[in-house]
């Protein structure tokens, strides 16, 4: 390498380095998240990502992170090229999500389940003189796994006084679903009207619900051939790119600067061609019913709650 690529390089390190460490000290610290501000359009694109993977993944997550900047760094230094670096880094990152390519549909159906298990709960819980902010607060410290974070949000905004509709709709988003979009408009409903026979409405709700995640069940099982296909050929492209590039009389032409540009190119197109394929093998939540909120919304609080 040139000196002014090395120059580049621990520039580069130097500035990877010190956001290492200012997250290091941040998460030592510890972080209190808050359970009324709504997430950003940014933390809930991560947490959507995040959710894709198992949860043996998910609690490695910042293990992955770290790995694929140590990676891209070391990739980098080694070549002297920094497509490369970033090319290999997206690759770690990425790998996870090749190798389950159907974990966000079996997470949808399980919150499919738990929401369903958690209406036929609210719709026991609910009786004539109790709020639906009430039943709601009751009912979050039993709400099935899958959802509890929701609920318990949920809980929280109506009990400090956030606008009934608002909160609601917050709750829609977080869910992005819209099977989850019927049970906010009759809360929404509910809470304009306080029309009796809520828990009737609940209980016929959540047996729809329970019989579209076992229809969606039977579906998964006949795309699980389509998700094997899918990640075996994903797995092969990925052993012969990578064989590639270690092949200097291949990847020879790329260590130059236009060179990188077109190893740029490939590489989005060549990412783009395996999240279609990870898109076919996966199937779309029900389109939403409710308008998202915009991402500068913020809670409004008043003095009531609803009933």
């Amino acid at each position: 390498m040139t000196a002014s690529q090395l120059a580049l390089v621990a520039a580069c390190c130097a500035v990877l380095t010190f956001l290492a460490l200012f997250a290091a000290v941040r998460e030592i610290r510890g972080r209190i998240p808050d359970p009324i501000k709504p997430t950003s359009r940014t933390a809930g694109r991560i947490q959507r990502a995040k959710a894709e993977l198992p949860d043996k993944w998910q609690r490695r997550w910042r293990h992955l992170v770290a790995a694929a900047a140590v990676i891209t760094l070391v990739v980098w230094a080694w070549t002297g090229w920094p497509v490369h670096g970033i090319l290999a880094g997206a690759a770690v990152l990425g790998l996870p999500y090749v190798l389950n390519p159907g974990t966000a549909a079996t997470l949808r159906i399980e919150r499919l389940e738990a929401l369903g298990q958690w209406l036929n709960h609210l719709a026991g819980v609910h009786g004539v003189g109790i709020s639906l902010t009430q039943t709601i607060a009751t009912s979050a410290k039993a709400a099935p796994e899958p959802i509890a974070v929701n609920v318990h949000a949920l809980a929280e905004r109506l009990r400090t006084g956030t606008d009934a509709h608002q909160a609601f709709a917050l709750f829609a988003d977080e869910l992005a679903d819209g099977v989850s979009d019927h049970v906010v408009l009759l809360f929404q409903s509910h809470a304009v009207h306080q029309a009796s026979g809520l828990s009737d409405a609940l209980e016929a709700l959540a047996v729809t619900i329970h019989q579209q995640a076992a229809n969606a069940r039977d579906i998964e099982a006949d795309r699980a051939k389509v998700r094997k296909s899918s990640r075996m050929v994903s797995i092969v492209i990925c052993v012969v790119v990578v064989g590639c590039m270690l092949n200097d009389a291949w990847s020879g032409w790329y260590q130059s600067p236009v060179g990188q540009i077109v190893l740029a190119v490939l590489g989005a197109v060549f990412a783009w061609t395996l999240s279609w394929l990870r898109r076919i093998a996966r199937t779309q939540p029900d389109p939403r019913l409710i308008e998202p909120l915009p991402p500068t919304a913020q809670p409004t609080t008043h003095a009531g709650g609803t009933r």
